[in-house]
């Protein structure tokens, strides 16, 4: 049976995870994911998030969800730092994670092996890209960054969720000063339940310190879409009683 697609716009990111749990609850499809070694039952669907207005501010303050059960966010966040990955870097890499956004983001290489190949800082890329598209008054669909590595991720047990980031100056001749960005995000896989949430923060904290902020700009949208987003089975009790939260006069308003 074919996932289904949903899409979500909310100016509330607690809700905008509430939201997406009921409806994958709802209207996705029972399937099974991994490889022959091992399946994983899930409930999956086709997702597009976007979040607006006080959802970037939530987003950006580092908040989460009353029900969200995971609370390292200030640790999760030092994993996308320049010091955290030039650590992981070091030595041999037995026993650590098989990759991290950072590493591919900030050290991407097509092969890992040649010495002589250079890596590529896609983070400084994207905050180069974005002032360009400031100086020339022009919105860019190039300022993207990957962290797919086919030789190293296709068949992989653990290749990453996070595909591609891309970061859209929004302005024009008409509004040459303006400074506000549009942010979109592609994942190739995403559990909801136990990690949607933290997961932007992650990746939005260290593109407002690596991209956004140096240029003097701001997010206005975050465009977030997923190829599977997913509640496992064995999470299926847990997410039916997330509640969405009252929204608060700072929502009415900017809505």
């Amino acid at each position: 049976m074919l996932s289904p697609i949903i899409s979500i716009e909310e100016t509330n990111f607690h809700n905008a995870w509430a939201k997406g749990l009921k409806k994958v609850l709802k209207l996705g499809t029972d399937t099974a994911i991994g490889g022959p070694e091992e399946r994983k039952p899930i409930r999956d669907a086709c997702v597009l998030i976007s979040l607006t207005k006080n959802a970037i501010k939530q987003v950006e303050s580092r908040e989460l969800h009353p029900q969200f059960s995971f609370r390292s966010v200030e640790h999760y966040c030092k994993a996308f730092t320049r010091d955290f990955v030039r650590e992981y870097r070091k030595g041999n890499r037995k026993g650590k994670f098989a990759y991290l956004y950072g590493d591919r983001l900030i050290f991407w290489a097509p092969i890992d092996t040649v010495e002589w190949l250079p890596t590529i800082d896609q983070l400084s890329n994207l905050r180069n890209g974005l002032a360009e598209q400031i100086d020339c008054s022009t919105m860019s669909n190039r300022c993207q960054a990957i962290t797919w590595v086919s030789h190293i991720d296709f068949g992989a047990d653990s290749p990453p969720c996070l595909q591609r980031i891309s970061v859209r100056w929004i302005g024009g001749d008409d509004v040459p000063d303006a400074r506000d960005v549009d942010v979109r995000l592609e994942w190739r896989s995403r559990d909801l339940y136990g990690a949607w949430p933290v997961n932007v923060v992650g990746v939005i904290d260290m593109l407002n310190r690596e991209v956004i902020f140096p240029n003097n700009c701001k997010i206005i949208r975050i465009i977030d879409y997923n190829d599977s987003l997913h509640i496992y089975k064995t999470d299926i009790v847990q997410a039916k009683q997330v509640n969405l939260l009252p929204v608060s006069p700072q929502d009415i308003t900017s809505r």
